[in-house]
Parts: structure tokens; sequence; C-alpha cells
């Protein structure tokens, strides 16, 4: 027959074991079993019996993990985890899949892992003053923020320049003092504070429990001695007198420039030279483009130096950054460079051919100047190299060093050790900066956020993004001293507000000076956002790690039976949850400060699990607010769940000639050995076959698992004698 398209045609070649799998035809004949479609008689007896006997694993209870310590003997599936350094952004816990797997984690917050084999709470933050500009139109925010430091009075601070939409402010850690004495004269209000206060003038402070004339918040004007100050206040005079019990003054904010919403413009963009501050805005008078500058030691009321206006141009759109010993400055669509002592406009050296083009961000390498923007959903980073003569060559055409994927927007470039840091509206991109032509190549996403990055901050081999913290104002962090892949480093959330109850973006970050101490801020769209500093020692109150999702390199069900947290609460202390596939939390242990923390079942889900997730809570201190426990790891301990298998060993009858119990004889010469070399043929190939018990109707799919055949019967004058019991052991699957 041939075989042509007809698909009631047969199979024309042999798929598996189709003989194995046959079901027996009953001939008359009262058989006690059928295996692979031959018929038996049983032959049980005290040496040979049926049995049932449960089958041992066939897979080994052992994970194959990289991990030290995972190799076991007792029957378990570990899984252990021992630090936490590569971040976090996977979904499953599964290192024998990729080295760097075993020191990663689905997320964390309020945790620092970036020290090897231990996780501890990170700083806390306070909200030192308000924000109020949102974001704007052109997607872009009203912040910036600068690390700056300065001097005044005798005293050097640490702080932040932040620009806010109409207001420049400078940031510095809280001061807060104890006041125990009080006098008015003249309209001046001198306090004297226990011991040396460390303010200087133009700091804005909050005076509490004097008394009704002096509380309230004043700009102070003097700082007679290192434990007196002055402000402003009219009122009746008031006589040198004890404050008891003492007030309070707070001081961390100097207002830098205040311009008057609805009569005054915006500053569209600042930046600094480390003495000097410098800014975009629009004249008043005339509404055109102004470029101010002023000392970063001055407040408020020191009026700026006007560097230059041009009456021809209406600012809408700047940027403006100190690089190379220039001010390179974006305004609209044109870009200029000039000196911090320029006192006229020049010629720009770029114009792009787009009039709407949106130029956000300004950086250099050592070879070149970058300059970033976006024209609709198109983004590019341009690069300008420098003529011998060292100054930013004039263009027709700008050198475009990189073109992001079609809809990402940039935001944020930043040169640092050797690389660029790309912020955008989808996330983070580190790019490759050649020393020699300024050439840079970006590689993946190192991570994608919920709103877009649109700062950084850097300190030793770290990088901190702008980007939130699962909705809340707050920072991520990359380590850039550990490499995952091309251009691919850990992150992790970092310092954050848990309190942040607006889902305002975050829009800026910077250290406080020259410390280890951040400051970032967020929008104020539509309520008041808030600027941040981190605390010096003060640590968060809880802070969360949750895994990734443990399923042993297999999809089969597992049985999670036992968790073994590391963990030292000597000063703090420490909640267990397993986390299901929908997402479920579930509390499996509860620790205090100080408690020894044991093995815990694992008690819910109940139910076999093909994976499953824990997250750990740390807890400050309760005695110390800068102290919290030390977490070094954890160990899962659980069985795979696999239905168990069965042995079933059949003493079959294996004669020439045998007979049923109704004496019905079957058989011929020959027949026992060609039944049993059927069934090794089949036990050769490895098939699965089906089994048939007439005795008690059982039917099903299994293996045979050996065949053992004994002959004890002589050859005689007529039959060969070969023949007896052959014992076939089926394990069922």
């Amino acid at each position: 027959m041939s075989y042509g398209d007809d698909i009631t045609e047969g199979i024309p070649y042999v798929l598996s074991n189709p003989v194995g799998a046959t079901n027996y035809s009953s001939t008359g004949e009262a058989y006690d079993v059928a295996i692979a479609g031959l018929p038996f008689f049983l032959l049980n007896s005290d040496d040979a019996p049926y049995r049932r006997v449960t089958a041992q694993y066939r897979k080994q209870q052992i994970d194959q993990s990289r991990e030290p310590g995972e190799q076991t003997l007792t029957g378990w599936w570990l899984r252990s985890q021992s630090s936490f350094h590569y971040g976090q952004g996977i979904k499953f816990f599964e290192p024998i899949q990729d080295e760097s797997l075993r020191f990663q984690y689905t997320e964390s917050k309020g945790v620092n892992v970036w020290t090897k084999g231990q996780a501890t709470l990170l700083n806390s933050s306070n909200s030192q003053h308000i924000t109020t500009g949102g974001i704007r139109a052109n997607g872009r925010p009203w912040q910036y923020m600068r690390s700056i430091q300065w001097t005044t009075d005798g005293n050097t601070y640490n702080g932040v320049l932040v620009a806010d939409e109409y207001d420049v402010d400078k940031i510095f850690p809280a001061i807060t003092v104890s006041i125990n004495n009080k006098a008015l004269t003249t309209n001046v209000a001198t306090l004297t504070t226990t011991a040396a206060h460390g303010l200087c003038t133009g700091m804005q402070i909050t005076i509490s429990g004097v008394d009704a004339t002096f509380n309230g918040e004043y700009t102070i004007t003097g700082v007679p001695t290192t434990t007196t100050f002055t402000y402003a206040k009219t009122a009746s005079n008031v006589p040198s007198t004890a404050v008891s019990p003492v007030g309070t003054g707070v001081a961390n904010v100097i207002h830098f420039v205040n311009y008057a919403s609805g009569s005054d413009d915006p500053v569209y963009a600042i930046c600094d030279d480390g003495v000097y501050a410098y800014w975009v805005t629009n004249d008043t008078a005339s509404g055109k483009l102004e470029v101010n500058k002023k000392l970063l030691e001055d407040d408020e009321s020191v009026a700026p130096t006007v560097m230059f206006t041009s009456p021809g141009i209406t600012v809408t759109n700047a940027v403006i950054e100190y690089t190379k010993e220039r001010l390179v400055m974006a305004v609209n669509d044109k870009i200029y460079e000039f000196a911090s002592a320029a006192t006229a406009l020049p010629s720009p050296v770029y114009t792009h051919n787009d009039l709407d083009h949106i130029f956000t961000s300004i950086t250099s390498s050592g070879a070149a100047i970058y300059i970033a923007g976006y024209s609709g959903i198109q983004s590019n980073i341009y690069k300008f190299t420098l003529s011998t003569a060292g100054a930013m060559p004039t263009l027709t055409s700008a050198i475009t060093a990189a073109e992001l994927p079609v809809g990402e927007i940039v935001f944020k470039i930043s040169y640092y050790l050797g690389n660029m840091a790309i912020g955008t509206s989808e996330g983070m991109r580190m790019a490759d900066v050649n020393a020699t032509d300024g050439s840079i190549t970006y590689g993946a996403l190192i991570f994608e956020s919920d709103q877009p990055v649109y700062d950084f901050a850097f300190r030793d081999r770290y990088i901190w993004a702008a980007t939130g913290v699962d909705g809340q104002v707050g920072t991520t962090r990359v380590d850039m001293g550990q490499s995952l892949g091309s251009l691919l480093f850990p992150y992790a959330w970092d310092v954050y507000d848990p309190d942040d109850a607006l889902g305002h973006y975050t829009t800026a970050c910077a250290f406080m000076g020259d410390t280890n101490r951040l400051a970032y801020c967020n929008a104020g769209n539509g309520s008041d956002g808030a600027i941040y500093v981190q605390a010096e020692s003060e640590l968060l109150e809880e802070g969360t790690l949750r895994t990734g999702y443990v399923r042993y390199n297999t999809l089969e069900l597992k049985i999670y039976k036992l968790m073994q947290a590391r963990v030292d609460t000597t000063n703090g202390g420490l909640y267990v949850d397993s986390i299901d596939y929908g997402d479920n939390f579930f509390r499996i242990g509860t620790f205090s400060q100080g408690e020894l923390v044991p093995e815990v079942n694992i008690s819910y889900p109940q139910a076999a699990q093909e994976y499953l997730g824990f997250q750990f809570t740390l807890t400050r201190s309760t005695s110390d607010t800068s102290k919290g426990p030390l977490f070094t790891g954890y160990q899962i301990k659980a069985l795979p769940a696999i239905p168990r298998q069965r042995l079933i060993q059949y003493p079959l009858s294996c004669f020439d000639h045998e007979s049923d119990h109704f004496g019905v004889e079957v058989g011929y010469e020959g027949s026992a050995y060609q039944r049993m070399s059927q069934l090794e043929s089949i036990e050769n190939v490895g098939d699965t076959i089906r089994v048939e018990d007439f005795r008690t109707g059982e039917s099903y799919i299994g293996l045979i698992e050996e065949l053992d055949f004994r002959n004890a019967t002589p050859s005689d004058k007529r039959f060969s004698g070969y023949g007896g019991t052959l014992l076939v052991t089926i394990r069922t699957v």
C-alpha cells in the first residue's frame, strides 16, 4: 500500500512500544495477569511471593548547587544564601544557572546589602524643607541639587544647593541648639545657647519653648559670639532673662534666591564651580534671557551679579554646567560656551535643526563634552570634541555619539570612573567612553524604574540614582565595583522615606558637601514635596529583604519544611514570612531583640508548592536607634512531593505446558523461552508497558525493573525441561 495525503491511512512507522502498551484480549483461559499483552499464571510460593514495595526515589535528594555546603546525605533538598552583595532584580533563586545568582535576591527596602556576607538596616532620612515645583510640560523636573561647601562667619558647612522653580536654597544637616537666655533691644533679639551653636548669618532658624515674643521662624542677622545669635524682632525691649526650662532652636536652610511666582521667571537651570553658583532665568523687566552668578557663601540678602542678558531670546528650556574650566549652556535649541567672567552672550557653537528640541543634561569626559536631549520620542547624546586651543568647535551639525531606542527619553548623563551613567524614562544604562576620541557605547538597562531617572550622585564605587523606591521618595544604588555582564552592574533600592504617601517623582539627589550623607527630593505636583537628608547615625525602624523564589531548578512540586535564618538579634528583631506563587505572605516566625532564632517550620502554605519565596524583616533596636540586627543568611530544607512509586513483584509461571485452575491446558513446546524472550526484548527497549492483574482488576503503566528467571526442572527424554518461575519486578510510573 502506498501512502499519500489521505489522513485515514495507517502510520507507516512503529511509534514507541505498541506491543507493550496494549491490553490483553482474553481467549477463554483464566490467566492471573498480563504483562505487555502476554498472559501468565502466578506461581506464588514462600521463596517467590507476590510483593508490593514502596520504591526509593530515583532522583537524588540533594541540590546540585554551587553554594558551598549544599551537598547532603541526609535526604533534604537544601538551598542556602550567605551574601546579597550582587543586588536585587531576580525572580527565581537558582544559583546553579549563573554564578552571580548566588548573591542576588528579588528586592529590598531599607536594607544595606553591599557588605559581603551580611545585610543591615540603612540610615533613616529627615524631611528638612518643602518643594513646590512639579514636573514641567516638557517632562523635566524643576528641581536641581548640587553638592556644595561654603564658609560663613568662620564656620565651614557641608550641604546641597537646591533649585526649586522660583527658589534656590542651601540645605545643610539640621543644627539644634538649646537656649538658656533671651534679650531684645531696639527690635533686635539676642538668644544665648548652652554650648557653641555653629550657626551663621543668613540661616533660617525656628525658635520654640522660649516665649510668645521670641518663638517663631526668623533669619539670623548676626553671630556676636560662638554662643549667641541675633535676629530682627519688632517688639518691646526685653532685658536679659534666663530661659528655664531651656528653649530650642533648629536651623537647616539658608535662602539663596527667592523669586516671586507671578512676577518673576523661574530658575530654568543652575550649576556651580565650587565658589560661585550660576543660573539661567529671564529678566524680570524684559522677559528675556538672563544669566546670573553669586558666591556660594552668600544668602538671599546679597544681590546676584548679572553676567549678561539677551533681549532677543526668551528662555523656555535650559541646562547649564561648569566643565573643563568653562560654562556650557543650552538654551532652547542653541548651545553656548563662555567663561565664568563673561559679560556678554557669545554666538552659539551649535544650533539644532529642530526648534522644539529639548536639551536635558551636560557632562564631559577627558576627550569631549556631551549634551543630551530629545525631540518627540527620539533621544540623542551629542559629542563636542575640543580643539587644540581648548575651545569648543563651532559646528554646523553635532556629532551624534549615541542614539537611544525610540520612545526612551534621556534626562540625565554623568561621567564617572571612565563610564557614562545615562538616566532615561525607562531606567538607567551605563556606557563605555573611549578615552581617545570620546566615542560611547551604551549597554542594556541595568534596571527599569517606575519613574524616569532624573539625577545621579556619586561616592567611591557607587552611583545613587533618583528613582523612587516602590512608589515612595528615594534612591537606587548601583555598585560599579562588581560586574554582572557587559555594562551591567548590581543595584538595589537605597535610602528612602517609608512614610512618604504622596507618590511624587524623586527628582534630584546629591551628597551633603564632602560628607557621606545623601540628600534627595521629590517634586511638588499639586501638593508640596520635600527635601530629605540622610541621618548621621539613626537607622530606619525596619527594612525588608525578599529572596528570589526557590524551586531547586525543577518544576515538580516540593514540600517546604524548615527554615533557618542566620541573624544576630543582639540589637534588633526579625520577622520571617513565606511567599507563595500568588504573592501571598504568611508569617512563619517572629523574633524579638535578644531572642535566639531557631530553625522554624514552614507551616504555610500547607500544600506542596512548585516554588516558594521568603521575606526577612529586620527591626531596629528598641534601646538605641543607631543599632540594628545583623542578618548573615538563611537555609531552606525541602523534600520532593512527587507521587511515590511502587515495586511490584510477580512470580510468573513460565513453562511450555500449563493449565489454569479450571484445568484448561495451554502452551506448546518452546513457549516458555519464547515468552521470556519477548519480555527481555521489551525490557531492553526501556519503554513503558501495560500491566493487568485479573485477580483485582488493577491495570497500570509501569517499567520492567528486573527479570529473574529460575529454572529448576531437569531435561528428560521427551521434554527439554526448560521452564520455571519468572520473577518480574515492575516499577509503577
